[in-house]
């Protein structure tokens, strides 16, 4: 019965063709330390490889790549590069926590899957009409990770609903003729049937806001 090539056997190919880019060879502990397993159970990935036919591997020289496991090796790269990069700079996510996240998704998702994670990721890096969402989606992250409570825009809040408002978003036009402050409890009293403007209660007061701004209010 022909063998599959499992996650953890892709893992080993990009390790050895990343060894092999930086130090010009991967030796059997090389690998070992890359991936931090044991060496009997490198030997053991080493033998299936080479029954597949993806790496060289003779116990007294280092690992070599084949033409086949160099394409699948640089397939499974490329798949890490672009999803830790979508993490980083789309999610805001650390250096090391988005490395790891790619790493437990690299093996599950196909071309097809990659090329949109790059089409969504040039949009918004790239295009002038998609700033305003970098805007609020930056501050989205900083919130998220100051903040331990959950959080929500304004606009979700349902009728009736009570709310704190715990941060304005900085694509509010003019946030000096805002209604609205950091600490105010507010009560929706819902929107028209246009959505253009939400009506709050703020104690006795009743004040609108619009959607746009309601859309980039902050509210826990």
């Amino acid at each position: 019965m022909a063998k599959i090539l499992t996650e953890s056997l892709e893992d080993y190919l990009e390790a050895i063709a990343e060894l092999s880019a930086v130090d010009g060879h991967a030796h059997t502990k090389e690998i070992a330390d890359k991936l931090k397993v044991k060496m009997p159970s490198v030997t053991g990935a080493l033998r299936q490889l080479a029954e597949m036919k993806y790496i060289v591997y003779n116990t007294h020289y280092p690992v070599v790549l084949t033409e086949k496991g160099r394409l699948v090796a640089e397939e499974v790269a490329a798949r890490h590069q672009v999803l830790k990069r979508f993490f980083v700079d789309i999610l805001g996510m650390p250096e090391a926590g988005a490395s790891d996240a790619a790493c437990h998704l690299e093996h599950l998702i196909d071309e097809a899957t990659v090329s949109r994670f790059i089409l969504f990721s040039e949009a918004i890096e790239k295009r002038s009409d998609a700033g305003a969402l970098r805007t609020f989606l930056s501050d989205a992250m900083e919130l998220m990770d100051g903040c331990k409570q959950k959080f929500r825009t304004l606009d979700t809040l349902e009728n009736g609903g009570a709310a704190e408002i715990i941060k304005i978003g900085r694509n509010i036009r003019n946030p000096e003729k805002l209604p609205l402050a950091v600490g105010d409890k507010v009560v929706s009293g819902g929107m028209p049937l246009d959505k253009s403007h939400l009506l709050l209660h703020i104690g006795s007061t009743s004040v609108k806001v619009t959607r746009e701004d309601a859309e980039n209010i902050f509210i826990g």
